[in-house]
């Protein structure tokens, strides 16, 4: 087979792999938590007002980031003529897919297709890369084009591409990474380069990257947005995208504040499965020296300026890191493909680590057989729950009553992860870490299915508001006034509700009063209805009462009838 057919074989083994982790499972859930319904309302405004430039959430309110990833969900819906979760989230799984392909187009060149191939298998089932890959936010979408920007960078450094339109293209996506999520679009891959440049004291490149005519390109499309928002948007713009998202977040007092030290354990968390090999490829790459041969300093150089950058920001979110681990992907890659015979300290490390993986793969053999014995997949949520707070157990027993539901398939997919842990253990007793590589690749499929086809989606149910909405639109008539009231995350029940709701802004017992036979309707809290219980104990029942309790799990609806006029 030659080399041509082989990297065309690979590219579309990756295309699948994305498809079987991503594309099926983006309208598996309705939008439960806080963010997605957030940039769901930004790209409902497009759709509905033809709002592209300045897209608003509620028609009114400016959104926390720039328009990019709004603009593909809207074209997404455009083109599908739906606007739901799967069009809204498509973008993400789109990009997730092309910084998989890239990644291996990048690895394939420099260290051969099956490298290449193993690289971008790591980056597509990374635990935080597959999980926002089917997340309706723009930090894929950040992400993605920080990625390609830096491969055309190290491709136009390494003389991969020659002709001069390249360097136009560098520029023309650092500007578009800016209409994802401001600034660090521009400054993730500017930081990443210098330091680059600077190790290598390659000043003469310095100079050309940071004079060349495309940087007029980059302005042109990140200044130009930015000052056609602010005569939109005004001073709410400037302080709200560009103050309180950048200059205080980074600084402090915009939120999410944390230690400096705070990404230390989530490097780990977030780089699950892969995590049991982080630390011996890292020790192993790091030992040789600050520099090394081109391609590993250059790795190095992206993971350790944005891990540093994003440590010393004031504010942090576990979901910053994700640009830190297409270089990890690559930097694995090609220790894992390189790996020589472990002997002494190493192996014995080795053997702690496939220790753990056997346990995990006996315990869900017992699972396995627990669940055919006792006919409950979900058996063994039992001796948990009483270990867990009053919260937690209700969300506990609900994953409970899912997996009975599925049944066989539960049993079936427990039964096939078991063996693979158990392989995945002997692989590391042997020390084969080629086999233990592609072993984790299949461990992830099989967990991406029981999480996102089975878990995520009842836990989804418990705290979503659109069953409720969906009940609310068949009970009253399009025209009908429908008003909010008290304190609760609304943006998913505007959203789902597909027009804006106004908040009716009035004291409680003004309220209280008015609740009734009307012709008006009213969403409010469960706590707020039985506020007013209190002031009018002989009410009737509400009119509907949410089963989802909001995105943290403590804030039911109810719908009520009001006479407002």
């Amino acid at each position: 087979m030659s080399d041509q057919t082989t990297s065309t074989w690979y590219f579309f083994l990756l295309v699948g792999l994305c498809g079987i982790l991503y594309f099926p499972y983006l309208g598996n859930t309705p939008f439960f938590d806080k963010g997605e319904p957030r940039e769901a309302l930004a790209v409902q405004d497009i759709v509905q007002r033809g709002e592209w430039l300045f897209p608003l959430k509620r028609a009114s309110a400016i959104p926390s980031k720039p328009p990019l990833f709004h603009w593909s969900a809207a074209v997404v819906a455009k083109v599908t003529g739906k606007l739901d979760e799967t069009t809204i989230r498509f973008p993400s799984a789109l990009y997730a897919t092309l910084g998989v392909l890239f990644v291996y187009v990048l690895g394939r060149k420099l260290y051969g297709g099956a490298v290449g191939l193993l690289a971008g298998a790591i980056l597509a089932t990374t635990m935080i890369y597959s999980d926002q890959a089917l997340s309706a936010r723009v930090d894929m979408t950040l992400c993605v084009f920080v990625t390609l920007s830096l491969i055309v960078f190290y491709a136009l450094y390494r003389g991969f591409l020659t002709h001069s339109l390249w360097y136009f293209a560098l520029y023309a996506l650092v500007g578009i990474g800016t209409l994802a999520k401001g600034p660090l679009g521009i400054l993730l891959p500017g930081l990443v380069m210098a330091v680059f440049l600077a190790v290598k004291r390659r000043w003469d490149l310095v100079l050309k990257f940071a004079l060349h005519p495309g940087v007029i390109i980059t302005l042109l499309l990140a200044v130009g947005w930015y000052g056609l928002a602010i005569t939109r948007g005004g001073e709410g713009f400037v302080d709200r995208q560009l103050l309180q998202e950048n200059l205080k977040r980074f600084f402090g007092g915009s939120g999410h504040s944390h230690p400096v030290y705070y990404y230390f354990s989530y490097l780990f968390s977030l780089g699950l499965p892969w995590s049991l090999f982080l630390p011996f490829m890292l020790w192993d790459v790091f030992q040789r020296g600050a520099r090394g041969d081109d391609d590993r300093l250059f790795f190095k150089s992206w993971f350790l300026v944005m891990f540093v950058f994003f440590s010393l920001s004031a504010g942090k979110r576990p979901v910053y890191l994700l640009p830190l681990y297409p270089p990890l992907a690559l930097l694995l890659a090609a220790w894992v493909y390189h790996h020589g015979v472990s002997t002494g300290a190493r192996l014995i490390l080795y053997h702690i680590v496939a220790g753990i993986a056997v346990l995990t793969g006996a315990l869900l053999l017992v699972i396995t057989i627990g669940a055919i014995w006792n006919h409950e997949p979900g058996w063994f949520f039992g001796p948990i729950a009483s270990l867990l707070k009053p919260k937690d157990r209700a969300n506990l027993l609900v994953v409970q009553d899912a997996l009975d539901t599925f049944g066989a398939v539960f049993t079936a997919v427990s039964f096939l992860s078991a063996v693979l842990w158990l392989a995945l253990g002997r692989a590391f007793w042997l020390g084969k870490i080629r086999q233990a590589a592609l072993l984790l690749v299949f461990i992830s499929v099989s967990l991406g299915f029981i999480s996102r086809a089975i878990v995520i989606p009842v836990i989804a149910a418990s705290k979503s508001y659109r069953d409720f909405v969906m009940n609310m639109e068949q009970r009253i008539k399009p025209e009908t006034a429908v008003y909010l009231f008290g304190e609760f995350n609304s943006d998913p029940v505007v959203f789902y509700h597909g027009k804006v709701i106004e908040p009716l802004e009035r004291p409680l017992a003004e309220v209280a009063a008015k609740i009734g036979v009307g012709k008006d309707y009213l969403i409010m809290p469960e706590q707020t209805w039985k506020e007013i219980e209190q002031i009018r104990p002989a009410l009737t029942p509400p009119l509907l009462q949410s089963k989802g309790k909001g995105a943290e799990g403590d804030a039911p609806l109810v719908l009520v009838q009001i006479n407002l006029s």
